[in-house]
């Protein structure tokens, strides 16, 4: 999968757009910078292939931010520092921080690979607050800050697309590309599903493919990649594991390589053995995406 020109343009209306279109994230800045103004990343939260690991695959469960040693690191919004410092179920220093509306609606934003906290454990934060330096990781000696959103729950588990919360540029919806790729049988039926994003905000959160009948309507079969479930539904709580499997629920995902100089961020769904229909007419393909923006596309197999 190579950057097209429908993706340079892709990118280039994103930066044009501006900021602040995600009601959740309008009030929010960034960990990088401590304002809304939007920081490159080197990989978006989902799937990816790891440069650290051979570019093998795994489920990326953050953003990273590529910055030099040192670089100041801001709370996102005001909070409780809930934790500072090295932790066993962290291979780095971390700062996580809780953000409340209300007696159970929190969440909790994670700053990880950090050289050194200023903050401790129980201090109140306020948005733009300096609390710490970034460092480098372990695992791959890459300066860089790890930033996630962990929504409901301080596990693993919880964390979420964190795009959806800091303020990213409103931009186009994500562009589709679909097609059969079994035999045009009718019974059991493959599809694939390239989406292109800007790759200044690679904010993708859902794909999905239905089967139906053309006659009555009727929908035969749907199967729904959504990046916040999928970490919840093959995250064990409290399991430090990645997601290295890129085929399971009868979805393989295939995502290109991607880091902060690429102009688009591009990835391939393929649904294996979807029911149809009897009749090879009567069979109508739809695929949709849904990004952080509420954007919703579809796109039918020819």
């Amino acid at each position: 999968m190579k950057p097209s020109y429908l993706a340079l343009l892709l990118a280039l209306s994103a930066v044009v757009a501006g900021c602040g279109s995600d009601p959740e994230g309008a009030d929010l800045v960034w960990p990088i910078g401590g304002t809304d103004e939007l920081q490159p990343m080197s990989s978006s939260f989902g799937p990816r292939l790891q440069t650290s690991r051979d570019g093998v695959y795994d489920f990326h469960r953050g953003i990273d931010i590529p910055t030099v040693m040192g670089t100041p690191v801001y709370a996102v919004a005001d909070g409780r520092v809930t934790r500072a410092g090295r932790y066993d179920d962290f291979e780095d220093v971390v700062v996580q921080i809780e953000h409340c509306d209300e007696p159970g609606a929190c969440f909790y934003s994670t700053y990880i690979h950090l050289a050194l906290p200023l903050v401790e454990t129980g201090d109140q934060v306020g948005r733009g607050e300096h609390i710490g330096y970034t460092g480098l990781a372990a695992s791959s000696l890459f300066p860089h800050l790890h930033f996630e959103i962990r929504e409901g729950g301080t596990e693993k588990v919880y964390c979420v697309h964190p795009l959806r919360f800091l303020p990213t540029p409103g931009g186009l919806p994500p562009a589709l590309a679909v097609r059969r790729t079994d035999e045009d049988s009718t019974s059991s039926v493959s599809v694939e599903v390239e989406a292109t994003l800007p790759g200044i905000a690679p904010g993708l959160t859902e794909i999905s493919v239905a089967t139906e009948s053309r006659s009555t309507g009727e929908v035969i079969e749907e199967r729904v990649f959504n990046y916040d479930e999928w970490n919840r539904k093959y995250t064990a709580e409290g399991d430090a594991a990645i997601i290295d499997e890129q085929s399971l629920g009868g979805i393989r995902i295939e995502p290109a390589k991607f880091n902060a100089e690429s102009s688009a961020y591009l990835i391939a769904f393929r649904f294996s053995d979807l029911d149809g229909t009897a009749a090879a007419d009567d069979l109508r393909i739809t695929a949709r995406a849904r990004d952080v923006n509420g954007h919703v596309v579809e796109a039918s197999a020819p």
